[in-house]
């Protein structure tokens, strides 16, 4: 298990520029993710209808459209806007949204005083979801890319002779995963790095551990499979690159697309991605122990593709050899 640990660590000599690369961005992903959640954040964006100026709804909170004319209510399904604020003068406003009760209140004490402080509510994000959440996308790539030895004994034929080798299939596996779970050290130690540094990274560095285990287990075994499936590396890497992109996009890796849109939310809730985003607000709030089903989905679904993977090389492999 060790040589082939080794083994795959001097296969990385040819590909180094790429893992650098790769290496910066994730790193780079940390840095804007800490800078933007010290930043205000926009709690929605609102059309005012009014015959005068805005004055009266002038608050860090919210972006602020003035116009003449009442938009069509389709804007509002169309996310053009989070509500559209009606000027009835006197201090009388019509407030239609699509959002919930909560952000409709806060509408309404805005609008009394625009210089009222908005308490931080239970989905808002430090700047640890931030983190892993800008994380996410990139880790999911680097799994594909870091089981590249794996994907090569394959297609080279290399598999077959391993696997009648005295060498154990278990162990090979294993070194291959550890191989992938180094990728997750560097950011790992960014964290760390920023933490003596004195920054508020919102996590404790035991936390990202975990975190990241639940992340590499989720990432390594897809990749796992997927390679396993395809013939070419090539194929698997890209699929699965475009799958992770486009599935932790939705999740709300950079950007919560939940805005209490019950359609939108059944859509994208079967996501691992979402589901790893809700269990890191969940720690966010300290409700981690009341809230498991987040972490035991992924891990169940991770088991799952491991399992589907791991069955299927054996009969390949072991078995016929």
């Amino acid at each position: 298990m060790i040589d082939i640990l080794k083994n795959d660590f001097c296969r990385v000599r040819p590909r180094l520029g790429s893992i650098l690369t790769m290496l910066l961005m994730t790193i780079a992903s940390i840095f804007f993710a800490v800078y933007v959640t010290g930043v205000q954040q926009v709690k929605g964006h609102i059309a005012f209808v009014t015959a005068g100026s805005a004055q009266s709804l002038d608050t860090k909170y919210l972006t602020v459209e003035v116009m003449k004319q009442k938009p069509l209510a389709s804007a509002l399904v169309r996310q053009e806007y989070d509500a559209i604020v009606t000027d009835r003068g006197s201090g009388r406003y019509d407030i239609e949204t699509l959002r919930n009760e909560e952000f409709k209140n806060m509408l309404q004490l805005l609008l009394k005083n625009p210089q009222a402080q908005i308490p931080a509510q239970k989905n808002d994000r430090n700047v640890g979801v931030n983190v892993v959440g800008f994380l996410m996308i990139f880790l999911g790539m680097s799994a594909f890319f870091y089981f590249f030895p794996f994907a090569e004994d394959k297609e080279q034929g290399q598999l077959l002779r391993i696997s009648a080798s005295p060498l154990s299939f278990n162990r090979y596996l294993a070194a291959h995963f550890a191989f992938c779970l180094c990728s997750f050290v560097p950011p790992w130690a960014t964290l760390a790095v920023l933490k003596a540094a004195g920054w508020n990274i919102g996590f404790s560095l035991g936390e990202y551990a975990g975190l990241l285990l639940i992340l590499a287990a989720l990432g390594s075994s897809f990749a796992l499979l997927l390679n396993t499936l395809l013939k070419k590396p090539d194929n698997a890497n890209m699929l699965g690159s475009s799958v992770m992109i486009v599935t932790s996009t939705l999740a709300g890796c950079f950007y919560s697309f939940s805005k209490n849109n019950a359609v939108l939310d059944h859509f994208i809730k079967i996501l691992p991605q979402k589901q790893f985003m809700d269990f890191a607000v969940n720690l966010q709030n300290g409700e981690v122990w009341q809230n498991l089903f987040p972490v035991l989905y992924i891990l169940v679904l991770s088991l799952v593709m491991f399992g589907v993977a791991y069955a299927k090389l054996r009969h390949d492999y072991v078995e016929r050899a």
